[in-house]
């Protein structure tokens, strides 16, 4: 697990290093958590504990601007030191003030109770306890601060990691990165996977009763630390008789109604006017590393099709790259369900329950519906344990025709 306190952000991402392949398993965070919030804090708490009444009115940015810099050199010098004194002079008036990593702790219990719910999200969603976890790594500058590496051995029960320079890490990873999107040589050998930071979905309705809807649900697509790139595809179905339009709204979120979430885009889909319900639509949501979101919106039997491209955060591709770029994600746009290995293993397993007869036939059915269901998670982890299970079954059944 690596934990990544910045001055601005904390990330958490939980990898797993497989014969070569180093793989994102999960990632979770606190976009509004770092070390600007511990200076914060301890500008504060020398407002509260030490400075004069009439700086506490002051809201001058002279005496802002001093507060800060000295609530700096107070965290760098007691992630060193157990305690250190600082001092700040402001209209004709010296203050010191001494503080310790007890005190500093204190003041900071707030934000470092915030450390918790990243981690264990994180941790959730990869499916691993703490105690499997092998490393425990922190990075960013922030981690420097004593309480902050006190608090996270508290959490875990146990020490992290120490040798490695949580500033020049960041720098290496950003090179590495950089060498992996240019095919650089010398990282042949080296294979990084990344996960969907945030869940991507549209809105829905469900119905609540005799022609009573709650409107403005948010349904995920691609669900968050989904490997990328992926393509997921749902479908829907028109609500009212006689309905012409859908119009599907894009999203990226957790929370359950799309209000609370983040707006990205819209799809406008005409439908033909039948009775509700009967009317479906497909939406396929395909998300590739670099923050590209494809939305495909069809309606089955029709020849109506609308597509809408989401560029990610800091990216602007010319017409060439964005053409290039469409033309990978075109490859991704296929269910499980019609890859050539599924196929072929359920064709197997088809011909085999035409042989059998009896307990075999029930066996294979239940391991044929299982497959199915796994095949439509779309989840290409629970695909290939499932499918490599499949196998070994019927080749179980092979080897054992009498059993």
């Amino acid at each position: 697990m690596v934990l990544d306190l910045g001055g601005g952000t904390f990330d958490v991402s939980v990898l797993e290093w497989v014969e070569g392949v180093m793989e994102v398993r999960a990632s979770a965070g606190d976009n509004f958590l770092g070390g600007e919030d511990f200076i914060e804090a301890l500008v504060a708490g020398f407002l509260r504990d030490a400075a004069p009444a009439a700086w506490r009115e002051d809201e001058s940015p002279q005496l802002r601007s001093r507060l800060r810099s000295a609530a700096t050199q107070l965290m760098h010098a007691l992630s060193d030191a157990n305690e250190t004194t600082v001092g700040v002079s402001h209209g004709g008036e010296q203050i010191e003030w001494q503080l310790d990593n007890t005190r500093f702790e204190k003041l900071a219990e707030p934000l470092l109770e915030r450390l918790r719910a990243p981690i264990e999200r994180a941790l959730r969603d990869a499916r691993f306890k703490l105690a499997e976890l092998d490393n425990l790594l922190l990075v960013g500058g922030a981690t420097r601060m004593a309480v902050v590496r006190q608090a996270v051995t508290r959490l875990f029960g146990r020490f992290p990691t120490s040798h490695i320079n949580p500033d020049k890490a960041i720098a290496q990873g950003a090179v590495v990165q950089a060498g992996l999107k240019a095919r650089d040589a010398a990282l042949d050998d080296v294979v990084l996977t990344d996960v969907c930071p945030y869940s991507l979905g549209t809105n829905s309705s469900r119905q609540i009763g005799p022609d009573r809807f709650e409107h403005g649900l948010f349904t995920p697509i691609i669900e968050r630390n989904t490997l990328i790139p992926a393509s997921r595809v749902s479908s829907f179905s028109t609500i009212a008789d006689n309905q012409r339009q859908v119009r599907f709204g894009i999203y990226q979120g957790e929370n359950r109604l799309v209000q609370n979430n983040v707006f990205l885009g819209e799809v406008t889909v005409d439908v033909p006017p039948r009775p509700a319900g009967e009317v479906s639509v497909d939406v396929r949501f395909t998300y590739d590393t670099d923050g590209l979101l494809e939305v495909d919106v069809a309606v089955p039997g029709t020849n109506e099709r609308h597509s809408l491209v989401i560029e990610g955060r800091g990216h602007h591709y010319t017409p060439e790259q964005l053409s290039e770029r469409r033309q990978f994600l075109a490859g991704l746009k296929q269910h499980p369900r019609e890859h050539g290995e599924n196929r072929a293993l359920l064709a197997r397993a088809e011909r085999m329950y035409e042989e059998h007869l009896g307990q075999a036939r029930d066996y294979l059915q239940q391991c044929i519906s299982a497959f199915n269901a796994a095949l439509e998670t779309q989840d290409p982890h629970r695909i290939a344990r499932e499918r490599k299970e499949f196998a070994q079954r019927l080749a179980n059944i092979d080897s054992n025709p009498l059993a």
